[in-house]
């Protein structure tokens, strides 16, 4: 008589690698928003004007691009 599988198994889709999720394109327009006001700040006032605007930046972004 020959063996039944379980029928369990035979359902099942093949495992699949999962692929790491992808920073979204919003993210990517916030940095470089941020990335270049805190530039701009840190030539024209230093690195703790720098921080100040990317920082502002920053959220200001992310609340207008949500």
């Amino acid at each position: 008589m020959p063996r039944l599988r379980p029928t369990h198994r035979r359902n099942r889709p093949p495992m699949q690698a999962k692929e790491p999720q992808r920073l979204p394109q919003r993210w990517a327009i916030i940095a470089m928003v941020t990335a270049a006001a805190a530039i701009v700040a840190y030539l024209a006032g230093g690195p703790i004007a720098a921080i100040t605007v990317g920082a502002g930046v920053l959220v200001a972004a992310h609340r207008v691009l949500d």
